[in-house]
């Protein structure tokens, strides 16, 4: 199916109150925001993390609020005008009581010995109870698999049954951070999806979120 076709399917489904533009080459492609409008509808997620802001915040948002799921979705959004614009976008949209781009300044944070730039913990320490998992960012020129603290420091986020979604799988930095993830969590099943950037969602053993 074209991506014109994928941008059908998600105004039908979702029928969002303004128009939601398409976003830049950056941004997730709609095939994989339909997974993930899929992955909201059967799940029901009560928290919904996304890492790095965009387009995809206002399909989330919208979705939540399409199957009446009295959750939030929180993006951390390191770059300054982002976080204004897609701060922004929330609001024209109506989505401020579900939707919340919190500024998170990459900072320095030690892993297992391992010194890694990442979101500011001060932007996601307060979380917990996540259904879902988004990752996309930081950005792959911050730092060599610069995706990968998303899992060790927001693991204990994540509910029993929730699913991690790793954007770009097509790249080999995104595919070594998910195989880093499975071996730090063996009882994760690691499900590759054939997106137009590629996917991996990594399923958490247990039931899932109501």
């Amino acid at each position: 199916m074209r991506s014109e076709g994928f941008w059908e399917r998600l105004d039908e489904t979702l029928q969002p109150p303004a128009p939601i533009p398409p976003g830049d080459s950056w941004s997730a492609a709609p095939d994989l925001l339909l997974y993930l409008v899929e992955q909201i509808r059967s799940r029901r997620p009560s928290l919904i993390i996304e890492v790095g802001s965009g387009t995809s915040t206002l399909w989330l948002a919208t979705a939540m609020r399409t199957f009446g799921i009295p959750g939030r979705v929180v993006s951390l959004e390191h770059d300054l005008d982002y976080h204004a614009q897609n701060a922004r976008e929330v609001e024209r949209l109506g989505l401020g009581d579900i939707a919340q781009v919190r500024l998170a300044p990459l900072e320095q944070h030690t892993i297992q010995g391992e010194t890694w730039s990442w979101y500011a913990e001060a932007a996601w320490r307060d979380l917990s109870g996540c259904g879902l998992l988004f990752v996309d960012g930081p950005p792959g020129w911050t730092a060599p698999l610069a995706r990968c603290p998303a899992v060790p420091l927001l693991a204990g986020t994540l509910t029993p049954g929730a699913v991690v979604v790793l954007d770009d799988y097509d790249r080999d930095e995104e595919q070594a951070v998910a195989a880093r993830w499975s071996q730090q969590h063996p009882t994760w099943t690691l499900e590759r999806l054939t997106h137009r950037k590629g996917t991996a969602a990594l399923h958490l053993p247990g039931a899932e979120p109501s």
